[in-house]
């Protein structure tokens, strides 16, 4: 089990079911808790109502380079499968996703200096 096995003692009887063990698995949770950090401003970026003074860019920053690097990890994991690569996508994801909002960030402080 992924995590403390005594604390999901109760996932025991539905093992046989093919959700619980796709999601019991750290190929899987690891990318699904990456999304989590990536879908707001992933939402934000595509529909375009994210105000570029509300953006942090230490937390965009940090996020981005932590994205750009785990990607970097994610494609060395040997031997690679659909979790390795789903991480590294996700990383990407991130990376992209924060490092865009940085940009906007630096257009809209310089925009306000002239």
């Amino acid at each position: 089990y992924v995590g403390n096995p005594v604390l999901f003692q109760f996932l025991k009887p539905y093992e046989h079911i093919p959700a619980v063990k796709f999601l019991n698995n750290v190929y899987n949770t690891a990318p699904a808790s990456k999304w989590s950090l990536s879908i707001v401003p992933l939402y934000g970026v595509l529909s375009g109502n994210s105000p570029p003074e509300k953006i942090d860019m230490n937390t965009s920053g940090s996020l981005a380079c932590t994205g750009f690097v785990w990607t970097i990890y994610a494609l060395m994991i040997q031997p690679q499968n659909s979790g390795s690569r789903a991480l590294a996508a996700v990383n990407f994801c991130m990376g992209s996703v924060n490092g865009y909002k940085c940009y906007k960030k630096k257009q809209y402080l310089d925009s306000l200096k002239k």
